[in-house]
């Protein structure tokens, strides 16, 4: 993570405070629809009824998002309601059809209006979208825009903002709009085949490499997003956790199949066994199938399978190679093996964060499991640590690196 620590530098020569473990700020907004959305450090809420219409943006007015609800007879369709509303608003703009959250949506780049006054920017519009729970359906449109004249300083800021948009809270933990329709447009899967060792066990799996190509690209985006923060040091610690956010978020899905396997594979290859040989049965004597009932053994199995990855990191941009990438290919920085280990152990239900550090130039991850070990506090736990470069167990770090306030604490949707 050196290019990050630098970011993270440069803010600190500014002004340099911390606590233990100290939580990133996250401002994210709720919608009684079940919608929210993630947006980058810095916007702020500028109008709207709270019910169905809504605004937000930079304080200086270079970039807006703007969220409106429709009674769902609005569209007849996603597509011709994107191209509807844009003649509306006197604009033009292509748009692709995509299923986004089960729903039909169409999304694209669009410009609106003429002059001084133009604006340029992305739309994503949804046909009878509807909450988590149920209910009567409605016609959704999410703006997120810049000055036409500036658009190319913010475009990246732009759809970021509009990729940090979740159609629903069961759905935080899912590629944004732009990864969603950009996985849509790969068409049928290119699998490759690849073999993944754990523990004694080996996994024979298919994957996608273009998927990780198009996360990659999200993680440069969301890079150039980050460096923007270097001059603004209030804001920083929010902006790098919203980073590692944003790539858990699109890489996740991506890596569900995996997940389920590795969790297989350790239910049947360590019946009655702990990882590195710990014992792993429950008190009445009968063997502990599932994550669920050993998660610190299966967080060190984790641990050590990711310790194994070959130090890699990209050279091209953020210097992050992609979890997915990593997972399927072995390979990666301190940050990407954490990130891998954090969806992984997410889809057994066992709760981590991402622990960065500026002073050490590192990231490890942390985990809700009980037992011995080194502990960072946070939300009233401690969470147990999972050093993801050096050979030793969970629970162990380096005394130099063991003071909480060297760190900051990054939690994933669940």
């Amino acid at each position: 993570m050196t290019r990050i620590a630098r970011i993270l530098a440069i803010a600190s020569a500014i002004s340099l405070s911390g606590t233990a473990a100290s939580p990133a700020r996250c401002d994210e907004y709720y919608s009684e629809h079940g919608f929210s959305i993630d947006l980058p450090e810095g916007f702020v809420y500028l109008d709207g009824d709270g019910a169905t219409k809504f605004s937000f943006g930079l304080p200086d007015g270079s970039v807006e998002v703007d969220i409106a609800v429709y009674p769902s007879s609005r569209f007849a369709g996603a597509k011709s309601g994107a191209d509807d509303t844009t003649r509306k608003l006197s604009g033009r703009g292509v748009f692709s059809s995509f299923q986004y959250g089960g729903h039909d949506a169409a999304i694209g780049e669009l410009s609106i209006g003429a002059g001084t006054a133009a604006l340029r920017g992305y739309g994503l519009f949804v046909d009878d979208a509807s909450s988590p729970e149920g209910g009567d359906t409605y016609d959704l449109v999410v703006l997120a825009y810049a000055g036409a004249s500036s658009y190319e300083s913010y475009r990246d800021v732009v759809a970021s903002a509009l990729d940090g948009f979740s159609i629903n809270y069961l759905r935080k933990a899912a590629a944004g709009p732009l990864g969603t329709a950009a996985r849509a447009a790969l068409g049928r899967p290119r699998p490759s085949e690849a073999t993944v060792r754990f523990g004694s066990s080996t996994i024979r799996t298919e994957w996608d490499p273009r998927e990780a190509a198009a996360c990659q690209s999200l993680v440069e985006r969301e890079y150039r997003v980050l460096s923007a923060y270097a001059s603004s040091p209030e804001l920083i610690d929010a902006a790098i956790a919203r980073f590692y956010r944003m790539i858990f978020r699109d890489a996740t899905p991506s890596l569900d199949r995996l997940a389920l396997e590795m969790s297989a594979a350790w239910e049947t290859s360590r019946r009655g066994k702990g990882a590195r040989g710990g014992e792993g049965t429950a008190k009445d004597g009968n063997p502990r199938f599932g994550a669920p009932a050993d998660p610190r053994a299966y967080a060190e199995a984790l641990l050590s399978w990711v310790q194994g990855f070959r130090y890699e990191r990209d050279p091209a941009g953020s210097d992050v190679v992609n979890p997915i990438s990593a997972a399927f290919e072995g390979r990666g920085d301190c940050d990407s093996r954490a990130l891998v280990m954090a969806i992984l152990l997410r889809r057994e239900n066992i709760a981590s964060l991402l622990m960065v550090s500026l002073e050490h130039e590192h990231a490890l991850a942390a985990v809700d499991a009980p037992g011995a070990g080194a502990r960072f506090p946070y939300e009233g736990k401690g969470w147990l640590v999972a050093e993801t470069t050096a050979k030793v167990g969970i629970g162990l770090i380096d005394a130099a690196q063991a003071d909480p306030a060297g760190w900051i604490a990054v939690r994933f949707p669940d």
